[in-house]
């Protein structure tokens, strides 16, 4: 028997009556699983424990300072439907604030840009009538059906949610968004205006995206006019400090989970790739699909088969420090269409929805790449990205320095999951049947439910209270 075995009979000797939980992963998923068990654990007597595969956590909600800067490196916005994550937030006594009422943001078409602006000053109103009347992305055409896809979507507008997408399991059948829009004659506002906006919100095209996902993304972040955003005024790293505050005890990085072990339809623990085993009553797997699929034994079949339709977008995340604000006075993002003379796809402000993200007089910019772009990308060191990200931005934005306060470069191979046509059936079927074969194994992760940032955390909440409920079940069942 190893070292490790040894230290492992002897703890759990030492605790007979308390329950080991195993958390794999430790991204926003895992870290809301891990705090939750936290405050449980003096209910439940049970001994938490997040094994996090890189060397930081945080996953997607990965942030950092940098010389007053705070910069996150994917997740971004909190959405008002995340009502998961807000109620995290206030748990942990981060305050969050609505994002400005007053809006705006620019699009690259016809070799120029065009401003489209909510509540903002009266020339702006003008640039917003002018974007609508003269730009090539606004024709009468694209607007009338524009105008029937607000129809439709306000008529499903309870149902469209992030917190519980059961409502809309009946529109996930096996379409793609962009067969959707084809088959209800959409497809002059999907080129013109829904394939930039689904290229911003899952950094994927519409081919890739099911059409429920998809009807979601763009009802609850464009569409809808009444919708607002909540950040703290820090920018998100507020509240991913937060929780991982809450639960760096629990944690233990730079720590690959090999496999799941699987003994007569029970979990029993993890075995890691330096061959440690790690024994536990329950394991909750909050990792994404892929690695869930390399970790969990084949005979699941099944199960196995519809992990492995989930797919993930590509995206590369370039930060940069300022001194000034090189976008148009009142914008927050300047967007490329598919069709541009650019490899960017979005360049965000951030400080223009969240002022304290930055210091005083400060700028801080995001530029985002996604696709064969982004993974072209990805062969290049960080210094050789960010010296041709900026070569790039000089080209659209004259006051971008060639030599900015600081650059970051976060690589996504997996960035966001992109629920492709009937995934979001198959895994609400998977997350029912899965108890009845596989006892103690919880699934997290956002692809098992809407993707976004409060799926992940509302799945990472949901797997702890099935956890717990199992194990108070088998200790029950074991008394007698």
């Amino acid at each position: 028997m190893s070292g490790s075995d040894n230290n492992l009979s002897h703890h759990r000797s030492r605790f007979p009556n308390r329950s080991e939980i195993v958390v794999v992963g430790a991204g926003a998923a895992g870290l809301a699983a891990a705090r939750t068990l936290a405050v449980r654990r003096k209910d439940s007597n049970c001994r938490i424990r997040v094994l996090e595969a890189s060397d930081k956590i945080g996953g997607r909600m990965f942030c950092e300072e940098i010389d007053g800067f705070h910069v996150y490196s994917g997740a971004s916005v909190i959405h008002e439907s995340f009502a998961t994550t807000r109620e995290l937030a206030r748990e942990l006594d981060v305050e969050l604030h609505q994002s400005p009422k007053k809006k705006g943001g620019q699009s690259y078409a016809g070799d120029r840009f065009w401003g489209l602006y909510v509540g903002g000053s009266l020339k702006q109103t003008l640039q917003t009538l002018q974007t609508l009347f003269f730009s090539p992305q606004h024709t009468l055409a694209d607007n009338v059906e524009f105008m029937r896809l607000f129809a439709m979507l306000r008529k499903r507008a309870k149902d469209l949610d992030f917190e519980d997408h059961t409502r809309m399991l009946d529109l996930d059948t096996e379409q793609s968004f962009a067969e959707f829009a084809r088959a209800n004659s959409l497809t002059r506002y999907l080129k013109q205006a829904g394939e930039l906006d689904l290229n911003c919100f899952a950094a994927g095209s519409s081919e890739q995206v099911g059409a429920a996902y998809g009807m979601s993304l763009l009802w609850l972040w464009t569409i809808n006019p009444k919708t607002r955003n909540h950040l703290p005024k820090q920018g998100i790293g507020t509240l991913a400090n937060a929780l991982v505050d809450a639960c760096t005890s629990f944690i233990q990085v730079s720590t690959t989970v090999a496999r799941i072990i699987i003994e007569d339809g029970r979990a029993r623990g993890v075995v890691t790739t330096s061959g440690e085993k790690i024994e536990a009553d329950a394991v909750i797997c909050a990792t994404t699909a892929s690695t869930a699929a390399r970790i969990i034994p084949e005979s699941l079949g099944k199960l196995r088969a519809v992990r492995e339709q989930v797919s993930y977008s590509s995206c590369c995340n370039v930060a940069f420090g300022l001194n000034a604000n090189i976008l148009a006075d009142g914008s927050h993002a300047a967007l490329f269409p598919p069709e541009s003379p650019s490899f960017l796809t979005m360049v965000t402000n951030l400080a223009a929805m969240t002022p304290d993200a930055a210091p005083s007089g400060k700028s801080l910019v995001h530029a985002l790449i996604i696709g064969e772009h982004a993974r072209a990308l990805f062969a290049l060191d960080d210094g050789e990205i960010a010296g041709r990200v900026i070569e790039e931005m000089r080209r659209f934005f004259p006051a971008m320095p060639e030599h900015p306060l600081f650059a970051r470069v976060y690589r996504w191979p997996e960035a966001l999951c992109l629920s492709p046509g009937g995934m979001l059936r198959n895994m609400h079927d998977v997350r029912m049947r899965l108890h009845k074969c596989m006892r103690g194994l919880f699934l997290a992760g956002d692809y098992t439910r809407l993707p976004s940032l409060n799926g992940a955390v509302k799945r990472g909440v949901e797997a702890v209270e099935a956890s717990l409920a199992y194990i108070a079940s088998a200790e029950a069942a074991n008394s007698r």
